[in-house]
């Protein structure tokens, strides 16, 4: 073998070793590029869980400022709606009294006073609470007992004076009314605690 041949052969023998080494070269290529898609991969995980992280959190803080918003309108609304049926009641009321109390009791006027505020403590009622409800059904009662008093006592032919009128309008519904304002009144500040 001459050294020509000697070439060949070792040159026939580097072909095998130069695909050895291209397919070594090749593996560790492709466990690399394996390896930075499996990093890339998580951090694009990681990533994506910190977004939703960060959406839930915002979502929560939304739904938080939402529930206070309608909870402070549904507070707005139910104040709107009680002192409208105070307004109502006390209205009523006032009504009764001056027809109780004018200089001449006109029975059927006094007996449309008590038809509107017999009414109106059941407007309070759909709004409450139970204790404006009940010092209200309660004035009520009070002032139905009066107008079928003053009623009978007018038919009877001997009419309340207006002395009389205003002491039992004093000693009947007049503590009645005072409990009424304060108890309006602590609900009142209640709703905006």
């Amino acid at each position: 073998m001459d050294l020509s041949g000697i070439a060949a052969v070792l040159a026939l023998l580097g072909i095998p070793v130069s695909v050895l080494i291209a397919r070594w070269q090749m593996r560790a290529g492709l466990a690399q590029a394996e390896a930075n898609y499996r990093a890339s991969l998580e951090a694009a995980e990681a990533g994506h869980r910190a977004a939703l992280e960060v959406a839930e959190a915002n979502h929560r803080s939304a739904l938080a400022l939402a529930r206070h918003q309608v909870e402070r309108e549904r507070v707005r609304w139910l104040a709107d709606a009680q002192r409208a049926a105070y307004t109502i009641f006390q209205n009523s009321l006032a009504q009764f009294r001056r027809c109780l109390l004018a200089s001449d009791v006109d029975i059927d006027e006094l007996h449309n006073a008590f038809s509107e505020l017999h009414n109106a403590p059941s407007i309070v009622r759909q709004v409450g609470p139970d204790e404006v409800s009940r010092i209200a059904f309660s004035i009520m009662r009070v002032c139905q007992l009066i107008e079928i008093r003053v009623r009978n006592e007018s038919r009877n032919g001997s009419p309340l004076s207006y002395e009389e009128r205003a002491e039992i309008w004093r000693t009947q519904v007049a503590t009645y009314r005072d409990e009424l304002d304060e108890a309006i009144q602590r609900v009142s500040a209640a709703l905006w605690e």
